[in-house]
């Protein structure tokens, strides 16, 4: 197994802490604006960020119908569609075991890359890193969450919305490597921008801003100035980096790594959750999050072999 520079390391740790100190950001704005209405005003600031950037950096603005369809294709299966799982399947059944079927996409991720990555075949240590490391998910959020399990009724339908949400993530890291050549700046300005535009009509006609609805042109982009500063501050952020910074570096380490290697991020963010609530929180670890952090961690070094290990070691 070939060694991984530490650059692809770096650019997976950061891109865990970015996407998982949005949870955090969510839970402040979700106070005053709907979910869909987060995550639309998300991309659309995403964009007014990349947009200019990509012009400073004099990036070269993607081309061709292929690309286009591909980019299409990112921004409503990546983006749109498991947004909306998510978001509809979270109000029907609890957040921890959302967390466990998500977990599920390294899984969906390998076993998509062995069919459609020529460079990225299924073995045995794939295999046995996302069971390590499932397992790791599992003791972390507390295995009692599965109890929650039905197998009828509307939570039925809300788990396997959350789960196909996690099969659309699987797919989407697949499509990413698959997409012709383009610049990642520019690219991920025009995917957020085409979601953006899909999750409009969402956040307008259904929930709409749950506090500030406003049925004529944009919703509630007249009420924008009565936001709090908290609320202000955390969409900002979400949009600029969370969303805008984040899908750059994904999708410049999906070219540079693959989506196998990009796919153990949903183990990272728990950790990265972790963190931050014992740091900000003042929550106390115990030792079943030592037990966690040790499957997690192993799952990753068994599913990435040397090239893991090479980054740990301590020379003496």
């Amino acid at each position: 197994m070939t060694q991984r520079p530490l650059i692809q390391w770096l650019l997976l740790f950061t891109l865990a802490i970015i996407w998982g100190s949005s949870f955090a950001l969510t839970s402040l704005v979700i106070r005053e604006l709907s979910p869909a209405s987060v995550v639309f005003l998300r991309n659309l600031f995403a964009c007014l960020l990349l947009f200019p950037l990509a012009l400073i950096f004099r990036r070269s603005l993607p081309k061709g119908t292929r690309l286009w369809l591909f980019m299409l294709s990112i921004a409503l299966i990546g983006n749109a569609l498991p947004f909306t799982l998510i978001s509809w399947g979270q109000q029907r059944i609890d957040s921890a075991l959302a967390g466990i079927l998500m977990a599920v996409m390294p899984l969906v991720t390998i076993i998509l890359a062995h069919f459609f990555i020529a460079e990225e075949p299924l073995n045995k240590h794939k295999l046995t890193g996302f069971c390590i490391g499932f397992l790791g998910i599992l003791v972390l959020i507390g295995p009692s969450a599965l109890s929650a399990l039905q197998l009828s009724g509307e939570a039925f339908w809300a788990q396997l919305a959350v789960l196909f949400a996690a099969i659309c993530y699987g797919a989407n890291s697949i499509i990413t490597r698959r997409k012709p050549k383009s610049d990642s700046w520019s690219t991920a300005a025009v995917v957020l921008m085409i979601s953006a535009v899909m999750l409009w009509p969402l956040a307008a006609f259904t929930s709409g801003f749950s506090h500030h609805q406003n049925l004529q042109g944009l919703p509630g982009l007249s009420n924008l100035a009565s936001f709090s500063q908290a609320t202000w501050i955390a969409i900002l952020l979400l949009g600029f980096i969370c969303t805008g910074i984040g899908t750059v570096i994904y999708m410049t380490l999906i070219n540079l790594a693959g989506p196998s290697f990009v796919s153990l991020i949903n183990y990272l963010i728990p950790i990265w959750a972790m963190i931050l609530g014992v740091t900000f929180m003042n929550e106390t670890l115990t030792w079943t999050h030592w037990v966690a952090l040790a499957l997690i961690l192993g799952g990753i070094a068994v599913s990435q072999g040397r090239s893991f290990r090479s980054v740990v070691k301590v020379d003496p």
